[in-house]
């Protein structure tokens, strides 16, 4: 037992390495609740070293593997910045057809009244 903590303290010489989290230092790092972090832990979508029965412990990793397994790319922008032509009409322009009827009648209301005189 004391050779297996002499070969795990050989794997900790880096002090940060060995940091592990407690279940309200993981709260803080995402900003949820503590009865957020148990159930993630119960549900088996945050991973933990369990030391007793109600301690549990987080590495760093398992809380960065945590955020990038809920990590969701950017979004898109799918407009398409060209501006959409549609197709002319049938019939033509409502509006220009009925400027075109009224100058053509205004026209000929005119070579008639021209007549008259």
């Amino acid at each position: 037992m004391e050779r297996q903590m002499k070969n795990d303290s050989a794997k900790c010489d880096d002090r940060a390495a060995c940091i592990l989290y407690t279940d309200s230092d993981v709260a803080n790092i995402l900003l949820l609740p503590k009865k957020m972090i148990h159930k993630l832990v119960r549900e088996k979508k945050l991973a933990c070293v369990q030391i007793t029965p109600r301690i549990r412990r987080f590495t760093p990793e398992q809380v960065q593997q945590y955020i990038d397994s809920h990590s969701t790319p950017p979004p898109v922008d799918k407009k398409d910045s060209r501006p959409v032509s549609s197709p002319p009409r049938k019939g033509g322009d409502a509006k220009e057809s009925r400027l075109e009827k009224a100058k053509d009648s205004w026209a000929s209301l005119k070579k008639e009244m021209s007549r008259w005189t």
